[in-house]
């Protein structure tokens, strides 16, 4: 039985509106449902021209006003000084993978990377295809349940950069400090499932990107943030689409961008601001975890966390049961109740609540109390 069908049979978890379900995937991820709807209009009818969104030139008049809000709106939300330079760049947080040591990482130098996770271990293979990365931190020892402790990732003499990333959707870690970078060197975070979850520190930074299908908008786009003393810096000649500087003079359009994506980003950030800013999410997103954790805390040892509760993700929240079987029935019943994409990723299995910025409070609460009758019904 599908999700809505379980809904429509008259399942104890209140729908939605529009018979929408609780969706917990780990990406592409919920959008706010009044995003959705404004977008639903402005894919026939854009502001008032008579031409929906996916038709409009790039270079058009209406396009070029869009475009001017929706950066303007990124970079409020960021909280971020006009030293800094905010860019829509397609191709997801992967092209960031190798982009950011083509652009920084010099021929004979190296770069430190720490790694936490799946999506760090493939920054890290990416980035030795451009030079020499050293691993300032190897979470496969502990099998990614941590992340490091302060002064644990230590940087190495020399190196162009600190590459970290501070969320981690697969393994529901997160960085309880930032690392350091070496001297004369910055930090390069990946902020793809936390970013606008909480506060931004571009303390140390110099380079800040995250892909959109998580916090942002649709999938197939990243947005990064970097520091403008940077952008003429690139230490090897690259193609125009494979350089920062090239997006920063084009606005973003070396050639046509994903016009569609840039606006759902732009009406993203100002639903962020109308639910009063990052400061509103943060909280929101601890209030989500807690009742997740305390579901697990009392099922008598029925789940299991995976994370360490010093370093637990407050946006990703990995857990199982006493085995595959009853995780699988976990995730089946759960989605017939109305709450979809609950399965973990497929390295590590076991169940996973992945709750970005557009899940409601009431989501987790009824993810939460499922827990506990599933927990009573199978313990």
């Amino acid at each position: 039985m599908s999700a809505v069908a379980g809904l429509r049979a008259g399942a104890p978890v209140r729908p939605l509106p529009g018979g929408r379900v609780f969706n917990f995937s780990a990406g592409p991820a919920a959008l706010p449902l009044e995003v959705l709807e404004q977008l639903q209009h402005d894919l026939v009818d854009l502001h008032g021209s008579g031409i929906g969104i996916l038709e409009h030139s790039h270079r058009g008049p209406v396009f070029d006003e869009l475009l001017a809000q929706s950066h303007a709106a990124f970079l409020r939300v960021a909280g971020v000084g006009p030293e800094w330079a905010g860019l829509f760049i397609p191709g997801g947080a992967t092209l960031q993978f190798g982009m950011l040591p083509m652009n920084f990482l010099p021929e004979g130098g190296h770069a430190d990377y720490a790694d936490t996770g799946l999506w760090a271990t493939k920054a890290i293979a990416d980035a030795k295809v451009v030079g020499k990365v050293n691993v300032t931190f190897d979470g496969k020892a502990c099998r990614f349940d941590r992340t490091p402790r302060e002064d644990e990732a230590s940087p190495s003499r020399g190196a162009a950069y600190h590459h970290w990333c501070s969320n981690n959707t697969v393994d529901g870690t997160k960085w309880t400090v930032a690392p350091r970078a070496a001297e004369g060197a910055w930090l390069a975070r990946d902020a793809s499932s936390d970013i606008f979850a909480e506060p931004l520190d571009v303390r140390g930074h110099g380079f800040v990107y995250a892909a959109a299908q998580k916090n942002l908008g649709p999938s197939g786009m990243t947005m990064v943030l970097i520091r403008r003393d940077l952008l003429d810096r690139g230490c090897r000649k690259l193609p125009s689409m494979l350089r920062y500087d090239e997006y920063e003079k084009g606005e973003s359009r070396p050639n046509t961008p994903n016009t569609f994506g840039i606006h759902v980003v732009g009406l993203v950030c100002r639903w962020i601001e109308r639910q009063g800013g990052v400061q509103a999410m943060q909280r929101l997103a601890a209030e989500r975890c807690g009742l997740i954790l305390k579901a697990i805390d009392e099922s008598g040892g029925f789940w299991r966390a995976h994370a360490e509760r010093w370093c637990q993700s407050p946006i990703n929240v990995l857990f199982r049961g006493p085995g595959e079987a009853i995780d699988a029935a976990f995730v089946a019943e759960a989605a017939a109740q109305g709450m979809d994409g609950l399965a973990g990723h497929r390295s590590t299995g076991g169940i996973r609540a992945s709750m970005y910025n557009a899940m409601p409070v009431a989501g987790a609460k009824a993810l939460a109390d499922f827990m506990r009758d599933f927990a009573r019904r199978r313990g």
